[in-house]
């Protein structure tokens, strides 16, 4: 790697944590959106979501982009091998503000497909909004860390974790947890009594 890109790599690997100043705020936009299920209420949800986040981490606002299509995809022995679930941009900043990139348009984008890329099902509400969650974590890592390249590094998951845990709107997460821990232990009773 060349030396930027090897900075860049060990900063985002030091950084585990992405703490927000209302994450109570940001998680009733969450629950908010996972009601949503049309691409315009996706987009618009989304779009008040993401400049919560951004307020709230000192990062420039980001555009999203919600298309009512199919996620890319390719197919290989006709099976999908490779589906992309969304996709952050960085814009370069305009020479008159350098808040905005060219044309007065935010200085990144988030463009989430709301349809799976087979069938063309909407996508689930849980991955729409964990998706939303990662390509934000990219944009905080462009303005918040100063990083060129966003590199999918531990602590670029940790961060991720970080921020989800603080806008998880499910009813209780442990608890879940543990009874599929416990429906693992007894079909692994069954299977070892065989």
């Amino acid at each position: 790697m060349a030396r930027t890109r090897r900075a860049d790599y060990q900063r985002s690997n030091r950084i585990r944590s992405l703490p927000l100043t209302d994450p109570v705020g940001a998680a009733e936009i969450g629950a908010r959106l996972l009601l949503a299920g049309d691409a315009a209420g996706r987009a618009r949800i989304g779009s008040e979501l993401l400049d919560a986040l951004c307020a709230q981490t000192g990062v420039p606002p980001v555009e999203l982009v919600v298309p009512d299509d199919h996620q890319p995809h390719r197919r290989r022995g006709g099976k999908i091998v490779y589906s992309l679930q969304g996709e952050y941009r960085r814009r370069a900043p305009s020479e008159n503000d350098p808040s905005l990139a060219r044309g007065g348009k935010r200085l990144g984008r988030i463009r989430l497909p709301n349809r799976t890329p087979a069938r063309g099902d909407l996508v689930r509400p849980s991955a729409f909004l964990h998706t939303l969650l990662h390509e934000f974590c990219h944009h905080h890592d462009a303005f918040a860390l100063g990083l060129l390249r966003s590199f999918h590094t531990a602590g670029f998951y940790a961060r991720l974790r970080d921020l989800r845990s603080q806008i998880d709107t499910s009813p209780d997460p442990p608890k879940a947890r543990g009874k599929a821990r416990l429906r693992l232990s007894r079909l692994w009773s069954i299977i070892r009594d065989l």
